[in-house]
């Protein structure tokens, strides 16, 4: 167990990374361009991976990987417009909360065996996880509508996508997530080379960014106020960082999945909340409360007990 935990928890460790940089390359730039970058690298870094490592091309395999692709990019799109939409370290919360909703219910209904102290373990982490979403006070008056729907779209898309990823078979390797993050680097790219072509698309795209007004203001930066996805772009940089920490992120989630339980991986896998609300802390000065900090002390917690489980 100890090993699926230290793989759970890297891969938290990466997307939590990630997330924050892809947040800030949304805001200076738009979140399909932040986003397509970030697919593009992560699916690059993959098949690097898949290349050196091998696995079996199985119809379960391949049929795996597409749906959990499918629901991936459905989950990333709408996870980058809630976080353009702020504030990151209450959004990001509640979408690892609901990612790992889905799984544990899949856990249970697949009859998942795990010990008593596993699944205490795993009802503190989502405790935890509850409570690093919490702010200084309880209101969520400051969350759009649209900023509501992005966060539960994106939550629900991530649990689904990592129950896919589970039902395949252990000899497909890394292929499931070649799959996963290959289909949505494909479909990206395809969108943005028709995007010039179609004013629907644009302003169908467009709907992924908040209205001006209501956008969060940039962290202050000597290079604040430089945007668009060029190559040289803090934006791109930012985004293609973010991309390689995707495919680190999915290859030791995979290796998790095959190791272990949905349950387990899942839930320790989004406590990723925890590193991106402390980038936030940091970098963001966003403020953090005693809750969060609970929340924190509460996810260390369960993961020491799944390791010992």
């Amino acid at each position: 167990m100890i090993a699926i935990v230290a793989l759970a928890l890297g891969a938290a460790l990466a997307y939590g990374i990630a997330d924050f940089l892809g947040g800030v390359a949304a805001r200076r730039a738009t979140v399909f361009a932040s986003t397509t970058v970030n697919y593009v690298v992560a699916a690059l870094l993959l098949v690097v991976a898949v290349a050196l490592t091998g696995g079996v091309w199985s119809t379960q395999a391949v049929i795996g990987g597409l749906i959990g692709g499918v629901l991936a990019l459905i989950g990333f799109l709408a996870f980058f417009a809630a976080l353009a939409a702020g504030p990151i370290s209450l959004v990001t919360p509640v979408i690892g909360l609901l990612s790992s909703a889905v799984p544990v219910a899949a856990a249970l209904v697949l009859g998942d065996r795990l010990s008593l102290i596993a699944w205490v373990a795993i009802a503190i982490a989502v405790v935890g996880g509850v409570l690093i979403g919490m702010e200084h006070r309880l209101s969520v008056t400051g969350l759009s509508t649209r900023t509501v729907l992005f966060t539960v779209s994106a939550g629900l898309g991530f649990g689904f996508a990592t129950v896919a990823l589970d039902r395949v078979p252990a000899d497909a390797g890394l292929i499931p997530v070649l799959l996963d993050s290959g289909l949505g680097a494909v479909a990206l790219l395809a969108v943005a080379a028709l995007r010039p072509f179609s004013g629907s698309l644009r302003r169908l795209l467009a709907l992924l960014d908040p209205p001006t007004a209501e956008a969060p203001a940039p962290p202050p930066a000597p290079e604040a106020a430089t945007t668009g996805t060029g190559i040289a772009s803090p934006a791109f940089l930012l985004a293609a960082t973010a991309g390689l920490l995707t495919g680190v992120a999915n290859l030791l989630l995979m290796l998790g999945l095959h190791a272990g339980s949905v349950a387990v991986v899942a839930v320790l896998t989004n406590l990723y909340p925890l590193a991106t609300m402390v980038l936030a802390w940091i970098v963001l000065r966003e403020r953090l409360s005693r809750m969060q900090l609970l929340g924190a002390l509460l996810a260390l917690t369960a993961s020491v007990l799944l390791g010992v489980a």
